[in-house]
């Protein structure tokens, strides 16, 4: 089978914040791109998207199906549900998980997916929705190599494809760029509002640390944002950051692996979306710290240096 756009059809289940633009390069690439999800898919057949009525129907009309489904339950039901995949009956599908879940999870459904004779391949898109529709996410991909190569100039409609090495290597590369990330930007949310507490100029902040030792990308990106309080455009959302922050925990749980910096992340995280901004940018983070300080967020974080 060639790997030509033109002579591929391709599945999408669900297209979403990140399914809707990687879609839309797709089909610019000459792929038929068929897709299914539970709600309307008015948005993705304004882009040249043909819509399924079932996981089933998007596995009897295409070749390689990408799913991104925002939980492990999600996933099991997409493949082994009434209308799911193996409800196809075909045992010649590649399927390619572009999500983030707890690693043990999606180790499960690629073993449920193989006794079927069915590949699939782990890999978990890193980036924004703008930046998958400009092609800079950055994909990082693992399982079986030959399989990998066979897929590669579709995943290349999201962005940089890395690949990691063994299933489930993806994930594991994902988690660690994420936690630093999310880190780093919290991080830069307490230094901001550390600097507006003690009446520092924020403008002067961010000049004088930007080219230090003590700057990140997350604090060159955000800390004007921060500033500013702005909140939009979203280059990432507080909800996004609690679904994949929650499956690195759950992970990391499997496996031993302390993570208490990215567990107060998390907490800051649910508080941000119990005040409503969910689907704010997370540089909103910052509000959430200095409201922090004047209510301590009912039930939430105790200040830094409490000894509650």
């Amino acid at each position: 089978m060639t790997t030509q756009g033109s002579d591929l059809t391709v599945g999408l289940i669900a297209p979403g914040k990140i399914g809707l633009p990687f879609a839309a390069n797709l089909i610019a690439d000459g792929y038929s791109v068929w897709g299914y999800r539970r709600s309307s898919m008015a948005d993705f057949e304004a882009i040249g998207g043909k819509a399924a009525t079932s996981a089933k129907e998007v596995a009897e009309r295409a070749d390689i199906i990408f799913t991104c489904v925002t939980s492990a339950d999600a996933l099991d039901d997409v493949i082994s549900g009434e209308h799911g995949l193996l409800a196809a009956g075909r045992s010649d599908l590649l399927v390619v998980d572009i999500g983030a879940m707890a690693l043990s999870r999606k180790e499960a459904a690629r073993d449920v997916l193989a006794a079927a004779g069915i590949t699939m391949l782990d890999a978990p898109v890193s980036g924004t929705p703008p930046m998958v529709a400009e092609r800079k996410g950055t994909v990082f991909a693992s399982g079986e190599a030959s399989a990998l190569e066979r897929v590669r100039p579709a995943l290349e409609a999201l962005g940089r494809v890395i690949a990691t090495g063994e299933f489930g290597s993806g994930s594991k590369m994902k988690f660690v760029a994420n936690t630093l990330t999310f880190v780093h930007i919290t991080a830069a949310a307490e230094a901001i509002a550390l600097a507006k507490a003690v009446g520092l100029d924020t403008q002067l902040v961010i000049d004088t640390i930007k080219p230090s030792a003590a700057a990140s990308t997350m604090f060159n990106v955000r800390a004007p944002m921060m500033a500013e309080g702005q909140t939009r455009p979203v280059k990432g959302t507080v909800s996004g950051a609690v679904e994949v922050a929650e499956a690195i925990m759950a992970t990391a749980a499997e496996v031993g692996a302390a993570m208490p910096l990215l567990g107060t992340v998390h907490r800051i995280c649910e508080a941000a979306c119990a005040q409503g901004y969910g689907e704010e940018d997370i540089a909103v983070l910052v509000a959430v710290l200095e409201s922090e300080s004047a209510n301590a967020i009912a039930g939430g974080l105790a200040p830094l240096g409490s000894t509650r």
